[in-house]
């Protein structure tokens, strides 16, 4: 059985992450036009440079894919500097875009959706790669599969609440944002290592 056969969590972390860039990107260029002239530059100052974390992305992801397991603590730093660096221009759209709360909250709602739209993906990759596995060794990854899509509906549920608040602030959003990329990030490494072990 190849390589090819299981998730590899950083892979899967790297996509989901170019998901949201790229929810987050089309959210804010169709929004731009509703910024202010002066602050209009800085906006579109931060869009161009959350266009160069997407593309730096995806070099990321075509680079690494292959890899998989062996992508070095080198490349996984670069890949969390440049998400680093794509929340860091989101704060500074938002600080070009000052008191447009209306806005921001729309954009919780985009990231959201984007991020759930994310796990479903990778519960679905998970599902057909356990299918490839043969019966004996199956049972495992199921269950690990299983346990991933519980950990994306309980992160989900949590945002729900969160959006339903209404009035969270962008650091509040991004905190409960990376809660729950870090509670399903640590589902996807225990169904990496369920995948490992039935091949």
């Amino acid at each position: 059985m190849t390589d090819q056969s299981h998730l590899h969590s950083y892979i899967e972390r790297a996509k989901n992450r170019l998901d949201e860039i790229d929810a987050s990107v089309a959210h804010f260029e169709a929004r731009a036009q509703e910024v202010q002239s002066e602050a209009r530059t800085k906006a579109d100052a931060a869009i161009a440079r959350m266009k160069a974390n997407r593309e730096a992305y995806r070099a990321w992801v075509a680079e690494n894919q292959e890899i998989g397991d062996r992508i070095t603590a080198e490349a996984r730093k670069e890949m969390e500097a440049e998400w680093a660096a794509f929340e860091d221009n989101i704060m500074a759209y938002f600080d070009a875009a000052a008191g447009m709360y209306e806005q921001d909250k729309a954009y919780f709602q985009v990231r959201i959706a984007a991020l759930k739209d994310a796990w479903e993906k990778t519960v679905k990759r998970g599902r057909a790669a356990a299918r490839t596995l043969q019966v004996s060794s199956r049972e495992e990854a199921d269950t690990a599969v299983a346990k991933l899509e519980e950990s994306a509906d309980r992160a989900n549920e949590k945002l729900k609440e969160l959006n339903k608040a209404g009035s969270a602030s962008w650091a509040a959003v991004r905190e409960a944002l990376t809660t729950s990329r870090t509670a399903f990030d640590k589902a996807l490494d225990e169904a990496q290592k369920a995948f490992k072990k039935a091949v």
